[in-house]
């Protein structure tokens, strides 16, 4: 668009850029007014009529873009387009923007702040200009384009509108090539989890991370992973199945007898942390990134699940007892610590991923229901401590005694084990469960769109597996 300023002087120098149109009605000439003469000015802006601000959307109408005030144009543009500005290379011109008959007008140097983009980058946008209508026409989604559009005026983050779909959005997002890094901070927040694989260099160990990291690459590779979810599904059943009376003493036949190594269930849970050694071990030396492999929470969590049978085997070989493994609370916690072997499943359940996807990113709701939880507890506990006070038959005779009410009632549980005695307790029982209804509440709608955008994410719409 070819631009003519024009110079007026009126007690200083102020620098006024107008297109130029068909018609030449804005040439370049200079004006010099003084005094009453600015109503001069602010006819000259006020008759001007410039035909690409006729637009539907952003554009103002011809009357509205009437100039009241000579001196406060004056004044406005002054800072803007100072005396020797030039519109042709400073971007100052404005520009429509015709997104399937949506019209949107903006300066040009709010588009070059962007240059790697479409409407940034002079060549890439001059494709669709249209010289019979002076306007720059694109046959897009226009609601997606909105959103576009404001990004280019406002930068920051790119948000899309709630009732527009991702595929659509993301696709407008990539037809007028954004950022990259703006691009790839929108996928963060919506939760897009995609993830740079890095691969060995060595092509023997980028075959065996390929087959041990990620199974839906070959039928091999698919076989492992089966064999897989099939020993920690079998290490889980047995070590819930051992603790019952019937099979709880088969290892021993006195408390001081050396323990049984041919007993079934050593038998079989050796076999299945023989399994996960071998396979950690594996992952480990073909790992392209060692440092990264240490950081990775799954690796940590496959790395908990069989230390404890090698600290039970030594302590059982040291003494020669198995009951002393059953018996003392360290190793007892030990053996609890196997239960994370249920984690190792996520890698092969995309419903479990999202799962771990949708608590992480609910953290701040969880946190603030927390918070919420603890200072309910606390009043609550400290009320009815003070209302049961001298009630005969109390059953709250302290105020940690009272923690366990308040969160029982809160949660809505019930147990009935501890229950006011007293009229005015329980008052303060229903005001407490009602309030529990109300804290329960606010994690809700957090933790349910975070598992709406991770479902719809990381399985693409399709059924969790």
């Amino acid at each position: 668009m070819d631009v003519a300023c024009r110079q007026f002087a009126a007690g200083k120098s102020l620098h006024i850029c107008l297109p130029i149109l068909k018609d030449n009605t804005a040439s370049n000439q200079e004006y010099n007014l003084s005094g009453d003469e600015t109503t001069d000015l602010s006819m000259l802006l006020s008759s001007y009529h410039h035909p690409h601000l006729q637009g539907s959307h952003g554009t103002y109408s011809h009357n509205r873009r009437k100039i009241v005030g000579a001196e406060s144009m004056a004044s406005d543009l002054q800072p803007e387009l100072p005396f020797g500005h030039n519109c042709s290379t400073e971007g100052c011109e404005w520009v429509r923007i015709n997104v399937s008959g949506l019209y949107f007008e903006t300066r040009l140097v709010v588009l070059n702040r962007h240059p790697n983009s479409v409407l940034g980058d002079p060549e890439k946008r001059d494709k669709y200009y249209d010289s019979n209508r002076m306007e720059y026409f694109f046959d897009r989604h226009r609601p997606s384009f909105e959103a576009i559009f404001t990004w280019y005026q406002n930068g920051g983050k790119l948000r899309r509108p709630q009732n527009i779909p991702d595929e659509i959005f993301l696709t407008e997002v990539g037809f007028f090539e954004l950022d990259k890094e703006i691009v790839e901070d929108y996928k963060k927040d919506e939760g897009y989890a995609e993830e740079e694989i890095i691969l060995p260099e060595n092509e023997i160990l980028k075959t065996i991370w390929m087959l041990f990291e990620y199974p839906e690459t070959s039928r091999l590779a698919f076989i492992i992973g089966i064999l897989s979810c099939l020993f920690t599904m079998t290490s889980i059943v047995l070590f819930c199945v051992e603790t019952l009376p019937h099979y709880s003493n088969d290892t021993c036949s006195g408390p001081d007898d050396p323990p049984s190594f041919v007993d079934p269930f050593f038998v079989i849970e050796t076999m299945c942390t023989a399994w996960f050694t071998i396979e950690f071990i594996i992952r480990l030396i073909s790992s392209p990134n060692k440092l990264k492999f240490w950081k990775d929470v799954k690796n940590l969590v496959d790395l908990t699940a069989v230390v404890p049978y090698y600290v039970t085997l030594i302590n059982v070989i040291i003494t020669m007892t198995c009951e002393s493994s059953k018996t003392s609370s360290s190793l007892a916690f030990l053996r609890v610590i196997r239960l994370v072997r249920v984690f190792k499943l996520t890698k092969h359940s995309a419903g479990l991923q999202v799962l771990v996807l949708t608590f992480k990113a609910s953290m701040g709701g969880l946190g603030l229901f927390v918070i919420a939880l603890f200072v309910c507890t606390l009043v609550f506990s400290s009320t009815i401590y003070y209302m049961e006070l001298g009630i005969p038959g109390s059953e709250i005779n302290s105020i940690p005694d009272g923690f366990w009410w308040a969160v029982i009632t809160m949660s809505t549980v019930g147990y009935g084990d501890k229950v006011p005695k007293g009229t005015w307790g329980k008052i303060v029982g229903c005001v407490c469960a009602l309030s529990g209804l109300l804290t329960l509440a606010i994690p809700v709608p957090i933790i349910l769109e975070n598992f709406i955008k991770f479902y719809a994410h990381k399985t693409g719409r399709g059924r969790v597996g």
